[in-house]
């Protein structure tokens, strides 16, 4: 027995490390190309919109791919492989965005975000899948530790490539076309490490394998078929989908004042997204503590208390240096928010037909997530970014006490 138990600590061990490693290459392509979406849309001459299409149509993408990327991991034998296919797909994107500059003749800034958009189809299948055989690898009481500690490590390798990327693009081009350049070189360096991301991710163990594989449609019928016996998750579902408004719904809001009102240029948009990581890494642990304390309900509502403040902080910037310190407490926002929504995610879902059940939130949460940033950008363009600003305030703080009530529900049933 005690045999056992120790191969079993082993095994946890050893995922906990794959997971950390696979969540560091993953940071630091994400933050060589994240961070800087916006800027390199406008240095191509983005409008408004053009910036809210590049939060929009990623997630307007995604709807077409949830379900049908579900079912095709779900009913396939070997989820590792086939997950770690789709990855590898999505990591070529990285190398048409390092060639698109020196296509001439086009609309650069509508090709960007086209690709960008296009990328979220193999994107949205390949997270759903890494989603799915978290749930997998790690028991319920593991796997918040596990998200913990690989958000806590994978924060301080995002913080340390955006502060060196931030300081490159801000003190080696001399023309905008020279910045351009630049993230061509940065894109080529994040396909290399989305690379190794895409490797250590089949150095996962304990992934059972299938005996054989079912028919695509049987799995997606006995799903629809179970779905309204699930009210937990439906409610959860619908929930996150109406704090998706406020979410997505603020991010090309954030942009446009960050780079548009408040003149913000490279260095500033990676002190900012440092000093957000700063205050995540602190904080995922104490988060993934502090949830298993009060509930997870209840942690999330306050997370989202935080995120419902985020707007109104941008509001207050009168000037890029007090945006770089109210992100401080953004971060710690942020970071319970994606820590707590995802394990909440993998406790809801059933075990069986786990990824069509993801799939099916995911899929409600993309649409949502087209939407809402064309209906930020509409407020603001019918009102002022202020008031935009304040309106998301407000969807997000009715979204947080209604996840506090949730929890108190659930515990008076």
């Amino acid at each position: 027995m005690s045999d056992r138990v120790s191969l079993k600590e082993k095994l946890v061990s050893y995922n906990i490390k794959v997971n950390i490693i696979n969540g560091v290459f993953a940071a630091i392509a994400f933050n060589l190309v994240n961070p800087y979406l916006a800027k390199f849309a406008e240095r191509l001459g983005a409008t408004d919109y053009q910036i809210a299409y590049l939060t929009s149509f990623p997630y307007f993408v995604s709807i077409f791919a949830y379900i049908p990327g579900a079912i095709l991991i779900e009913s396939l034998s070997n989820k590792k492989k086939t997950t770690g296919t789709i990855m590898f797909i999505h990591k070529l994107f990285y190398l048409l965005l390092a060639i698109l500059p020196f296509l001439k003749g086009v609309n650069q800034a509508s090709l960007f975000i086209t690709i960008i958009g296009l990328m979220n189809l193999p994107g949205a299948m390949a997270t759903m899948g890494y989603q799915s055989s978290i749930g997998d690898v790690f028991s319920i009481e593991d796997r918040g530790n596990a998200m913990g500690l690989r958000n806590k490590y994978s924060t301080i390798f995002a913080l340390a490539i955006t502060f060196i990327s931030g300081q490159l693009l801000t003190y080696i081009p001399k023309t905008n076309e020279g910045s351009i350049r630049l993230y061509q070189i940065f894109f080529f360096f994040a396909f290399i490490f989305s690379l190794a991301e895409v490797i250590s991710f089949f150095k996962f163990r304990g992934m059972k394998r299938k005996k054989k594989s079912t028919r695509y449609i049987d799995s997606l019928k006995a799903t629809f078929k179970n779905l309204p016996k699930e009210k937990n998750y439906l409610i959860f579902t619908l929930i996150s989908a109406f704090f998706y408004i406020g979410w997505m719904g603020a991010q090309p809001l954030f942009n446009i004042y960050t780079i548009k009102v408040l003149g913000a240029n490279e260095f500033w948009l990676s002190a900012i997204t440092i000093s957000s990581s700063l205050s995540s890494i602190l904080s995922f642990t104490k988060w993934a503590k502090f949830a298993d304390k009060k509930g997870n309900n209840f942690a999330l509502g306050i997370a989202l208390m935080g995120m419902a403040i985020t707007p109104i902080f941008y509001v207050l910037s009168k000037n890029i240096f007090m945006l770089v310190l109210f992100n401080i407490i953004i971060g710690i926002a942020v970071a319970g928010t994606n820590l707590i929504l995802f394990n909440m995610l993998l406790e809801v879902t059933p075990s069986i037909n786990r990824t069509i059940y993801i799939a099916i939130y995911n899929t409600l949460t993309a649409i949502v997530s087209a939407i809402a940033p064309i209906m930020g950008v509409a407020i603001k363009d019918m009102t002022s970014i202020a008031i935009a600003l304040i309106i998301i305030a407000i969807f997000r703080f009715i979204a947080s006490f209604m996840f506090i009530a949730r929890g108190l529900v659930r515990e008076n049933n």
